[in-house]
């Protein structure tokens, strides 16, 4: 489905997104932040500008399912099956295991969605993996305090809030799978650990069912709730009775746009403020973005897993090449590294996990594949041993006959990128026999209102900055996941034409079941010339207040009337109106 020009896609398994990415972040309150992976191995560190400084060692062969960073500075990382605090260089300071036992790494058990971790002079909180429980621990590991959750679904985080006002201290705790946080006053947790406030996530129009994971909270109050399955992190003013305020992330299409999320799978403040801002584990743009306090983005940083010192260093990604079909094989390109290589070692998943037996160079596509994503992971080993931390390739689908389309080749740009020139986005080569496409342009990584067509006129405020269109193809099983053409720099010439006014040549349509409380879409046609484009929803032929957008939400007063949608088409040498074909909700 469209939603405000972008994509609303299914989720996927957090697994196949996180392989090699980073699910776990944590911030000290000098603007440090450490970055963990399901591959464990180290932690990456990051100053406060977000710049690379150093790794840590981590002590546990397992993934990390959380970071904090304790009020002294040092480091804990939950493993899942035991907690440990490191000195900044890694020393140990203290190891304990979580009651409940081993911990599988699995779906059932994600480390990129499940678990979490609060640190406190005091005591530790553990938000198990593999348990629907809170563990409260002194900091030398003896258990204090076990509190099992409702139900029977697994935690997503655990973060403490003081008293603000009227509030009394909290302990909050997300259920991913539940779509609610639950509240508890921490002053009767081992007394009567029982929820006193259960706030559901609400879904919005046009969202998938709200996945709420990573929290943060301060010294006022202040809820965050990182909604994993829309990229959305929503903002509740806990002593106004948890009034919600405002939404980041753009939500709810998965995007690499500045600002952008696809699947923040960890979220943190430092100080117990959020006067520094946040930082984000955007797992599935592989990156760690930092916010100030009111969103915008202050950095990004690619977050590459670190390796051994002195090991090689990958710099250009993996890549599986083949056709993603049962029967075919499938080639896994080691990339490019930095440094002498001796060998690589390779290993195949699907779905995140590995697959048995494969490790080698080649895989050969089976019928269990078939609606799945395979990665291929590499670690490159240098002569004397040191190792890479493996470095993992896009998510290559296999799509099933039920899947949305898949990009096999991505989008290209065509036409001269100079002021005055119209520029022509490709929609590439996709699985799954597409029905239609969805299009937009962005400037610098920002997506440009109004340029859902596949033209666009370059303009003089385009001089300097590249351009890059995107694209998703949509089918019978819904649209596919957005793919990125490769950007072009905006020169300081001019085409010396002239562009006419905008002429629609294919009529606006509506789209979607015309019923009370349905959303409709409004694919605008097609036209020449590269306008921006504008909507109007009308109900009888009246223009319908706060309905600027491509998309309505029918109201019971719509029943029985005709709708349709108006688009607006403008470029700088003049406008064009189209009309949609009127729809009568019935229902």
């Amino acid at each position: 489905m469209v939603v405000g020009g972008l994509v609303a896609l299914p989720a996927g398994p957090a697994a196949a997104v996180s392989t090699g990415r980073p699910i776990a972040v944590a911030a000290a309150d000098d603007g440090t932040s450490y970055v963990g992976y399901a591959a464990g191995h180290r932690l990456l560190r990051l100053d406060a500008a977000g710049g690379v400084a150093g790794s840590v060692p981590l002590d546990q062969d397992a993934p990390v399912t959380a970071l904090d960073v304790g009020p002294d500075g040092n480091v804990w990382v939950h493993y899942g099956a035991s907690v440990s605090e490191l000195a900044p260089d890694g020393a140990v300071r203290t190891h304990f295991p979580v009651a409940g036992g081993a911990c599988p790494v699995d779906r059932a058990h994600d480390p990129a969605r499940y678990g979490g971790l609060e640190v406190t002079r005091d005591a530790v909180y553990v938000a198990g993996r593999c348990a629907a429980t809170v563990g409260i621990y002194r900091p030398d590991g003896e258990l204090l305090a076990s509190v099992d959750l409702p139900g029977r679904a697994y935690p997503g985080d655990v973060v403490l809030a003081p008293a603000a006002k009227s509030l009394p201290a909290r302990m909050y705790v997300s259920v991913p799978d539940a779509g609610r946080v639950y509240a508890y006053n921490t002053a009767s947790l081992r007394a009567d650990p029982k929820p006193a406030r259960t706030l559901a996530i609400k879904r919005f129009f046009g969202y998938r069912s709200p996945a709420p994971g990573p929290l943060a909270a301060d010294e006022k109050g202040q809820l965050a709730v990182v909604d994993v399955a829309n990229n959305a992190v929503h903002f509740y003013n806990g002593p106004e009775d948890y009034w919600y305020y405002r939404t980041l992330g753009h939500p709810p299409d998965p995007a690499s746009d500045r600002g952008f999320l696809d699947q923040p799978t960890a979220f943190d403040n430092a100080d117990g403020s959020f006067r520094d801002g946040f930082w984000v584990a955007d797992t599935g743009n592989g990156r760690v973005q930092h916010w100030d306090h009111l969103g915008t983005t202050d950095w990004m940083a690619d977050a590459l897993p670190p390796g051994d010192p002195g090991a090689p260093v990958n710099v250009g990604l993996p890549r599986i090449t083949g056709s993603p079909y049962a029967g075919r094989v499938l080639d896994c390109e080691p990339g490019t590294w930095d440094g002498a290589v001796a060998s690589y070692r390779l290993a195949w998943l699907r779905d995140g996990l590995p697959v048995p037996g494969a490790d080698g160079a080649t895989y050969t596509v089976t019928s269990r594949d078939v609606a799945t994503a395979l990665t291929c992971t590499v670690t490159a080993v240098a002569a004397d041993g040191a190792s890479s931390a493996p470095s993992a390739s896009e998510v290559f689908a296999i799509p099933g006959p039920h899947s949305p389309p898949y990009v096999l080749d991505r989008p290209v740009i065509s036409g001269q990128p100079t002021s005055g020139a119209i520029l022509r986005c490709g929609n590439g080569t996709w699985t799954g026999r597409p029905t239609s496409y969805l299009r937009g342009w962005l400037r610098d990584g920002q997506l440009l209102p109004g340029t859902n067509a596949p033209e666009y006129l370059v303009t003089d405020n385009d001089r300097y900055h590249e351009l890059t269109c995107r694209v998703a193809a949509v089918n019978r099983n819904g649209a596919g996941k957005v793919a990125l053409s490769d950007p072009v720099a905006v020169d300081d010439g001019s085409s010396g034409g002239h562009v006419g006014p905008p002429v629609s040549t294919a009529r606006p349509r509506i789209v979607g079941r015309a019923k009370v409380g349905a959303v409709l879409y409004c694919d605008p046609g097609r036209w020449r010339n590269a306008p921006v484009l504008t909507y109007v929803w009308r109900r009888d032929g009246a223009a319908l207040g706060g309905s600027e957008k491509d998309r309505y939400e029918v109201l019971g007063d719509d029943r029985g009337h005709r709708l349709t949608c108006l688009v607006t088409g403008t470029n700088p040498a003049g406008s064009d109106r189209a009309s949609s074909a009127p729809v009568v909700p019935r229902g």
